[in-house]
């Protein structure tokens, strides 16, 4: 059996991407409807939120421990000291109801983040890579770009679309960032709910969280199903491993789409959980700003 925690003071109204920062031995995650970052101190067990001006959908530090950031308007820099919103740059400028959203570093540390509309309503997301130099695109059509990551060696890179129900499986070239012989890695079942964040562990398993699912899939890399973690909230979206010794889970939930009786059912809805696990998890990469 698994122990399952809420960090006290954590609700947001869409929790998503946890990120473990080992210099600091901390937790962050982003509350994209609330403009918000959060920070725990796994030593101190304290919460505390930063308000910046749009929505965030992921971030990535740097070795100097910066926060970068895809935003409503792009990749900035965010300082979470003056609150400071750096512009650098947007691939979208012409799509003015894409924001961007789920996002995460390679083992290059090159920041890859995929866009969405804001409104669900049209396929209009890409997939798109940053340098530090110049952005690229990589993938099109996408209806919510979503959780992404890579196995251990960088092979494989993985990629979720959450309407669409789909986890992709692409073959990744390290040194040249180049994606190809997509392939779906994983087809969720309506019942399911829909595919949202996910994160790699040293086994190359693959943790994916569900949306409207109550739930956290670990696929093995063949694409079969190799556990399921339950959840006492329907809106689970997403995970990642952290803690110093890389074995727990950190997984981020969300109140947003629930009705009062809803949220009635799973007052814990919004809260970021902590599962210690028996798998190490992959350390966090970080941006390579030069």
């Amino acid at each position: 059996m698994y122990e399952l925690k809420h960090i006290e003071n954590s609700k947001s109204l869409l929790g998503e991407g946890p990120l473990y920062n080992e210099k600091e031995n901390s937790l962050y995650w982003t509350d994209i409807k609330d403009y918000k970052i959060y920070k725990y101190d796994l030593e101190s067990l304290k919460v505390c939120s930063y308000k910046f001006s749009k929505e965030i959908g992921s971030f990535a530090f740097t070795k100097e421990n910066r926060l970068i950031a895809s935003t409503k308007d792009g990749y900035e820099y965010l300082d979470l000291n003056t609150l400071k919103e750096e512009f650098i740059i947007n691939p979208e400028e012409d799509l003015e109801n894409n924001r961007f959203n789920d996002g995460k570093c390679d083992a290059y540390g090159r920041y890859f983040a995929g866009t969405m509309d804001n409104n669900e309503s049209q396929i209009s997301g890409s997939l798109y890579v940053y340098n530090a130099k110049d952005v690229e695109k990589k993938e099109k059509d996408l209806f919510i770009s979503n959780g992404l990551g890579w196995n251990n060696d960088s092979s494989k890179f993985y990629l979720t679309d959450s309407p669409k129900r789909v986890i992709y499986v692409y073959d990744y070239d390290l040194d040249t960032a180049e994606l190809s012989n997509k392939k779906i890695f994983a087809k969720i079942h309506e019942k399911d709910g829909y595919p949202d964040g996910l994160c790699v562990d040293e086994e190359n398993h693959i943790w994916s969280a569900h949306w409207d699912g109550w739930k956290i899939t670990r696929y093995k890399p063949d694409g079969s199903i190799e556990r399921i973690i339950d959840m006492p909230v329907a809106n689970v979206t997403s995970c990642n491993f952290g803690g110093k010794d890389y074995k727990t889970l950190f997984i981020t939930s969300a109140q947003k789409g629930l009705s009062k009786k809803e949220l009635e059912k799973s007052p814990l809805s919004g809260c970021t959980f902590i599962l210690r696990t028996d798998v190490k998890g992959q350390k966090t990469n970080l941006f390579r700003d030069k």
